[in-house]
């Protein structure tokens, strides 16, 4: 019967597969990227219940679910994360969790975005999702009338954006873990900081008072999110989970 040699690098052996369990081992890494897509899904909604900050107002505006969700960005692959992006946020308006009695609809598009470019940012290219920070840093000079201490974290991310190019960090080094997260978060703010210009239309001189929470709760979500997947690294093998 036909086969196919597969190279085991850690043994230096050769192994012979069958087509028939080539085809069972696609379709078993298939469920077990699927159950990963809805148990995420279910996390991220589950998190957004556990308030963390009210910030502009209302209990539980900011909640667990800013740690989960450069996670989520990390673990799914970018077709897969549109899947996340569709799910997650249409579990936080049905049960009107989060950002979502805040924003409306328009607080579906806060984690989706994030999540999406996140994944690309990861799988693909980090010029994608800082391209987006750099574009909400620019809506905020122009629109908001607020503090230019609010971009920090921007040039911040900007920055090591930019390093990154030159050299880049270590896949799965302490340094390169954090990095991401602080990417990803970032896209989450730019979308909640469009809303709140646009469609809450905060005062500028509001953003001076609120400045010191955004930098706590973002310092949370990257120390918070970096950890879980620092953990998540040193067990990979163990849970088949593939790249991080």
């Amino acid at each position: 019967m036909e086969g196919v040699e597969l190279e085991n690098n850690s043994q230096g052996k050769t192994i012979l597969l069958e087509k028939s369990d080539l085809v069972s081992l696609e379709s078993s890494n298939k469920t077990r990227r699927l159950a990963l897509v809805a148990v995420l899904t279910a996390l991220y909604v589950a998190a957004n219940s556990v308030p963390i900050d009210a910030f502009i107002g209302g209990a539980g505006f900011i909640t667990a679910g800013i740690i989960i969700l450069p996670v989520i960005a990390r673990l799914v692959r970018p077709v897969e994360s549109l899947v996340v992006a569709i799910a997650a946020p249409l579990g936080l308006y049905v049960f009107q969790l989060s950002v979502i009695p805040i924003f409306g609809f328009y607080g579906m598009l806060i984690p989706s975005i994030a999540i999406v470019l996140g994944s690309l940012g990861f799988y693909k290219s980090p010029l994608v999702p800082a391209a987006y920070v750099a574009f909400g840093a620019i809506w905020y000079v122009l629109f908001s009338g607020g503090t230019l201490v609010w971009l920090i974290p921007y040039f911040l991310v900007l920055a090591m954006v930019g390093v990154n190019q030159i050299q880049r960090f270590t896949s799965g080094s302490r340094t390169e873990v954090v990095y991401f997260c602080l990417l990803v978060t970032m896209c989450e703010q730019v979308t909640m900081n469009i809303g709140s210009i646009s469609l809450l239309q905060l005062p500028g001189n509001l953003w001076t008072l609120i400045a010191p929470f955004m930098f706590i709760e973002r310092t949370v979500a990257v120390v918070g999110s970096s950890s879980v997947l620092a953990a998540l690294i040193r067990v990979r093998t163990t849970l088949r989970i593939g790249r991080i």
